[in-house]
């Protein structure tokens, strides 16, 4: 999908929907936040391929970094797509703020769960798609480490990484920096609450990676019973564009 003012294209991967689903999806990196730099917008689309079934769900908030969470109750008809534009503001009245939005069930629904994050300018949008996860694709202690390619940060691109935890429960993460040549490594570990999102702005900066190019970023939990998922937001410094990449 091309917006026709920037020609920003947006891939928007499928989903196959005869499957039992799940009783949680998770969104990290929603937002309606101006910070002078860029102005970002989060829309949501909740997807329900029942062509019986009536579904009705929680909507919770959990803000950048901790804090109080706001929930509101939806409701999904049979084959309706819930269309949620500036998502933030249409389900909670909030605005400068970012973090995750997490969509609850009584029971397993196979809902089709996804969010646009763009920059709003004056000359249409830069923005990033965002497919939701459930506690199936993240990782826990003893799993496996989630990988995250293509990490940058120099003078055309910083790389923000995103990490949430998705069970309701504490976990310990293990964060991983790896330059392409392998010969050393940066390595950072952080307590993470229940449902706690972060986004760590310029990690590799932050980590002493002043530049690095195609950097694998590893993702790990070491403690807890928690599990978690990561991405990495690669952001062009000129047009405040976003890519999305997700963890693997």
């Amino acid at each position: 999908m091309l917006d026709n003012a920037t020609n920003d294209p947006l891939l928007v991967t499928p989903v196959n929907v005869s499957t039992t689903g799940a009783a949680k999806y998770v969104l990290p990196g929603i937002a309606d936040l101006n910070n002078g730099i860029a102005n970002w917008r989060s829309d949501v689309r909740i997807y329900n391929p029942s062509s019986t079934a009536t579904v009705n769900a929680t909507a919770t908030f959990y803000p950048l970094g901790g804090g109080d969470s706001v929930a509101k109750s939806i409701t999904i008809g049979p084959n309706e797509v819930k269309q949620l534009d500036g998502a933030l503001q249409t389900l909670f009245g909030l605005t400068n703020t970012g973090g995750a939005l997490h969509i609850t069930t009584a029971n397993n629904a196979p809902l089709v769960a996804t969010a646009r994050t763009y920059n709003q300018t004056s000359n249409g949008t830069f923005g990033q798609f965002i497919p939701a996860v459930t506690p199936n694709d993240a990782v826990g202690k003893g799993g496996r480490a989630l990988q995250i390619l293509q990490v940058e940060e120099s003078d055309r691109f910083r790389s923000n990484v995103g990490v949430t935890e998705v069970t309701g429960k504490s976990a310990r993460v293990e964060i991983t920096a790896i330059p392409p040549d392998s010969k050393f490594a940066v390595t950072g570990t952080f307590d993470f609450g229940p449902n706690e999102y972060r986004q760590y702005s310029s990690l590799l900066k932050s980590l002493g990676l002043d530049t690095a190019y195609n950097t694998r970023v590893t993702v790990r939990v070491i403690d807890g019973d928690g599990k978690v998922s990561a991405y990495a937001s690669v952001v062009d410094r000129k047009t405040q564009d976003p890519n999305y990449v997700n963890a693997q």
